[in-house]
């Protein structure tokens, strides 16, 4: 809905004669924005969030190809979430063979509160296979594939991080 919006004042703007902005703040980045009258004065059409997008672009500047500073923050935080998040599911197949324990009840809420609201669209798409619940080794699985993907000797940000090392 806000793409087929969005396509009104953009076509709108197109048509109509560009104005180069003079702001001190524009200087270095040429902006050229173009209004009509309008979209000036349709306040819901969306040219607001238009000029403000670009506007927002001119003034942040792009990264670069050597700016790598967020790769380190990034595995700090991706590692211990991705493993600990293995760890809970790996509890809740463990917990599986248990079928006795209330898992509303500590210590087994532990695991089973954040887990729940992930596995319970997956046994819709997946349902129990002969009376086995497989919904927690399918998100084992996929959060161990990130994890190498990402995280891994050959990952994807220790390859970046090794690289900007060089």
């Amino acid at each position: 809905m806000l793409f087929a919006m969005s396509i009104v004042p953009v076509a709108a703007l197109l048509a109509a004669p560009r104005i180069t902005l003079q702001s001190p703040l524009f200087a270095r980045s040429r902006v050229v924005v173009a209004v009509t009258r309008e979209a000036h004065d349709r306040a819901d059409s969306g040219a607001a969030l238009l000029l403000g997008s670009t506007a927002l672009l001119a003034v942040v500047e792009p990264a670069s190809a050597a700016d790598v500073g967020w790769i380190a923050p990034t595995k700090l935080v991706l590692g211990p979430l991705l493993t600990i998040s293995t760890l809970f599911f790996l509890m809740r197949i463990v917990l599986s063979w248990f079928p006795k324990y209330d898992l509303q009840k500590l210590p087994w809420s532990v695991v089973a509160l954040p887990t729940e609201p992930i596995l319970k669209p997956t046994r819709q798409l997946v349902p129990p296979i002969a009376g086995v619940d497989i919904s927690p080794i399918i998100w084992v699985s996929i959060l161990s594939f990130f994890s190498e993907i990402l995280l891994g000797p050959q990952g994807l940000l220790t390859i970046m991080e090794r690289k900007a090392m060089m």
